[in-house]
């Protein structure tokens, strides 16, 4: 009852205001003294910073702030009563077509549905391990390559997933997935290809964020570097020349230690000469070690996941060490690096002039699930 009240009500208001309805939430205006969008939309039960977001978007959009007599405004909403597009015709201008796709207003005249491929879902439920339940879906092995090196950033497939998980692997015809989700119990992955305009392909979150994030330089905030990457070096203990590929941080026992990106913790313990040791993987390729720790954070584990700069243990001198520091690997491919000098990956971000593509493609995948 209540409802149609409301909708009754809301009729009322809008014949009142000169505004025609069409079948398909469409609501006609014709200008009069005294009117404004702001009037229209309150009628709508639009909200204000609807109205500013949409006048704020584009100069060409700010003419709506001074409409004559006369003039034409057709405003449509979705069936959920939420805005979906205007139509703004005035007596001397070109007419403006607004159509609002997820958070972002675009063009009419930019937006064309004609060329779109259709998409298709293939849906992966954890019964075994990705692999095996992923071909047996009928994924291919590139396929299925590609969406662990996507998501590994954030999802380890060794000891993160649980029967009854499930992937969506969203496809158009491309050789990559356009579109990669993972459900389980306590976590959601999203991961949308975008193309820019290098021809550069890369998964990114629904943000327009890649999954991998920047490194830190260093772990910890040290004294000095007490002993650097290098092929040869002088062992204080053992007495002979051996390859040292890490860099050691003289610091204070008990300075704290952080990861130096995101990533899932492969190993905590004691690691022969390294002492009181972490291991965290960075998606396929990375991997960092922390070693000679004293003790380790409370709430780190095995298989956990942590955070760029997140403490996960402190500075200590157990193992073959001779005084208080921090040793640390940088691995490529499980290939010792120079941490002071290697190249690392940084996060990236789609550029302000492509994200509205990139959103208005993420919006029609989430609509296809």
């Amino acid at each position: 009852m209540r409802r149609f009240l409301a909708s009754a009500l809301l009729f009322l208001l809008l014949i009142n205001s000169g505004a025609a309805l069409a079948a398909n939430n469409e609501y006609h205006f014709t200008v009069k003294s005294g009117d404004s969008l702001s009037k229209y939309f309150s009628r709508l039960g639009l909200s204000n910073r609807l109205l500013a977001n949409l006048l704020s978007d584009s100069p060409k959009n700010q003419q709506l702030n001074q409409l004559n007599i006369g003039e034409k405004i057709t405003i449509q909403l979705h069936n959920n009563r939420r805005f979906k597009s205007l139509s703004y015709r005035p007596h001397s201008k070109k007419s403006i077509e607004i159509l609002l796709i997820g958070t972002r207003f675009v063009s009419a005249a930019n937006h064309s549905e004609k060329n779109l491929k259709p998409l298709s879902i293939v849906t992966v439920v954890i019964n075994n391990s990705f692999g095996h339940d992923a071909q047996k879906a009928g994924l291919g092995l590139s396929v299925v390559n590609t969406v662990v090196g996507a998501l590994s950033w954030r999802l380890d497939f060794n000891s993160d997933l649980h029967k009854g998980d499930r992937f969506f692997i969203i496809t158009d015809g491309s050789k990559k997935p356009i579109g990669i989700i993972y459900k389980g119990n306590n976590k959601r992955i999203e991961a949308f290809l975008h193309t820019d305009k290098n021809g550069k392909s890369r998964y990114y979150d629904r943000y327009g964020y890649t999954l991998n994030s920047s490194f830190l330089r260093a772990p910890l905030k040290y004294k000095r570097i007490s002993s650097k990457f290098q092929l040869k070096r002088y062992h204080p203990i053992l007495k002979t020349y051996r390859p040292h590929r890490a860099v050691d941080y003289a610091a204070d026992r008990g300075t704290p230690v952080v990861s130096t990106a995101d990533g899932i913790v492969k190993l905590k313990g004691w690691k022969g000469a390294l002492g009181k040791a972490v291991m965290i993987q960075h998606g396929v390729n990375y991997t960092t070690v922390y070693a000679h720790l004293s003790k380790y954070a409370r709430s780190l584990r095995k298989g956990g996941s942590v955070k760029k700069g997140q403490i996960i243990g402190y500075v200590g001198s157990t193992g073959r060490s001779t005084g208080a520091h921090l040793h640390y690997e940088l691995r490529f491919k499980g290939e010792r690096q120079n941490p002071l000098s290697y190249k690392l990956p940084k996060q990236k971000k789609i550029t302000r002039s492509e994200l509205w593509r990139f959103r208005e493609q993420v919006n029609r995948i989430l609509a296809s699930l």
